[in-house]
């Protein structure tokens, strides 16, 4: 990993670069080596860049010499589309990783609580601990600053639309055709996401950049399109539940007809309820609403997913994004993009998702080491159990019995019967 950046001065063969005063150096090895000679210029005429400046995200005009682009997306001399901006060593530096927060202990106790159950639980009990437990550590071997976001939504909630909207391109087919996306789609505001998208199975063939000039404030972003959640074809929503559970953050679309779907709420929305912090709620096509239509739509989403026990973004409060737009026509992307935006550069979805994880665990878990505060004693169905067994154990059954028997041959004797009394 990337080690804090320490002013200082040195040569190579002394575990460190010469730089010029005012400079950062990070002793990574080959890629900080190679983030110094970028900062100070591989060939003799190019200008130095400020590493500095561009680690803390304030990217200068591109070096000259390079195929012309966008402040701080500079292009290569072979003409690829590439996104240049700070090298890999610095974007990590300034990005903020969970392993120093309040996440890390979080997981070390539930490791050491998962390893001293395995002998009292059964397998299957510690079986989803296990599974946040092997997230975050396959989580935590890619750069924090990335942040996966999917734009997830029923068939014909028009979520392909708003995904080539976001990117700013036609990437992702659009049309009437049902289901139109069979794969996930993925597009990313860097060059450094290949492990990322490796992990969540995207081949190379599905991953695309976004239109140019590339938005600066989407950096670090890496966008999915997910097929339809409720598509008829077979495997669609497989695909769609494995992602759901590797990305950051979740852009679900809804569209005037189908917002109060019972699938989205009941097998989506409702169980993902401690993800709030992490999920945008978009509506689609308001163009089509006429007059406060979309306000009075919007208003009765809200109050759905209220009753799904979905936190809600307002007044300040931390919560999902509720927000209503037209990928078609554009209006309210804008709002996205920037939240979108905010989100990224905060480099903290990864950490609050995980965080939700370690919450649902540990509510599944509670019943197993704490007993519910009740009231003190038995109750009747436990108590009525119990003096069965207590009565079977202490042969409770065979005395009634025998005492039965017994008083059946004294009280012949002492009273008889007519048939004994004739007998006799």
């Amino acid at each position: 990993m990337v080690q804090a950046p320490e002013d200082h001065d040195g040569n190579e063969g002394g575990g460190g670069d010469r730089v010029a005063a005012g400079r950062h150096t990070w002793d990574d090895g080959l890629i900080a080596r190679r983030a110094h000679r970028w900062a100070g210029g591989r060939a003799a005429g190019r200008p130095a860049r400020a590493v500095d400046a561009v680690g803390a995200g304030r990217p200068e005009e591109a070096a000259p010499g390079l195929s012309g682009g966008p402040a701080g997306f500079p292009g290569e001399r072979t003409g690829r589309r590439a996104f240049g901006g700070p090298p890999y060593a610095v974007y990590e530096a300034g990005a903020r990783s969970f392993a120093t927060g309040t996440l890390r202990p979080r997981l070390e106790a539930l490791r050491q609580l998962v390893g001293l159950s395995r002998s009292r639980l059964e397998g299957r009990t510690l079986a989803g601990a296990a599974r946040v437990l092997d997230e975050a550590d396959a989580r935590a071997r890619h750069p924090y600053g990335h942040t996966v976001v999917a734009v997830a939504g029923a068939t014909g909630s028009g979520k392909s639309t708003l995904f080539n909207a976001l990117a700013g391109a036609p990437l992702s087919e659009a049309g009437i055709r049902r289901p139109t996306t069979a794969t996930p789609l993925a597009c990313a505001w860097t060059d450094h996401a290949d492990g990322l998208l490796d992990r969540l199975g995207i081949p190379a063939v599905d991953r695309r950049n976004p239109g140019y000039p590339y938005d600066p404030a989407l950096r670090g972003l890496v966008l999915l399109d997910l097929p339809d959640h409720d598509s008829a074809a077979p495997g669609h929503r497989e695909r769609v539940d494995r992602l759901l559970g590797l990305v950051d953050a979740v852009v679900w679309v809804v569209d005037p007809e189908k917002y109060a779907d019972a699938v989205l709420h009941e097998r989506y929305l409702r169980p993902l309820a401690g993800y709030a912090e992490v999920t945008f709620v978009v509506l689609n096509q308001v163009d089509r609403l006429p007059g406060e239509a979309a306000d009075q739509v919007l208003d009765d989403l809200r109050r759905l997913l209220d009753e799904d026990g979905l936190a809600l973004g307002e007044h300040g409060e931390p919560g999902a994004a509720v927000l209503a737009l037209s990928a078609l026509t554009g209006e309210g992307v804008g709002e996205l993009r920037e939240m979108l935006g905010r989100l990224t550069t905060e480099c903290g979805a990864a950490e609050r998702r995980l965080s939700a994880d370690v919450d649902g665990t540990m509510t599944r878990l509670r019943p197993q080491y704490v007993a519910d505060a009740g009231p003190v004693g038995l109750t009747g169905r436990a108590r009525a159990e119990f003096e069965d067994r207590l009565a079977e154990a202490a042969g409770a059954a065979a005395a009634g019995r025998a005492a039965e028997r017994a008083w059946l041959r004294d009280a012949e004797w002492a009273c008889g019967t007519p048939w004994g009394r004739l007998r006799g």
